[in-house]
């Protein structure tokens, strides 16, 4: 975890020791969790996660399908 303290006293190089030692940087404030700071890589990883959990959801509750382009663009053809 990394203080506000610590923050304004080593900057970003804080920010970059702990993301080295345990892949994601908490920033503290008054020593209560505050900010959670993440590579990007990783922030990317987890949109992706989420959005796959979300289709998985979805498609388990019947609001969602899959198909090609071809018959999703002849289904919007349908309706119009």
């Amino acid at each position: 975890m990394v203080s506000v303290v610590d923050l304004r006293k080593k900057g970003i190089k804080a920010v970059e020791e702990e993301l080295e030692e345990n892949g994601s940087a908490v920033i503290s404030f008054k020593g209560k969790p505050k900010y959670v700071m993440l590579p990007i890589e990783a922030y990317e990883k987890m949109e992706l996660d989420l959005a796959y959990a979300e289709l998985k959801r979805a498609q388990e509750q019947g609001n969602a399908y899959s198909s090609s382009a071809k018959e999703l663009i002849a289904r919007i053809e349908d309706a119009l």
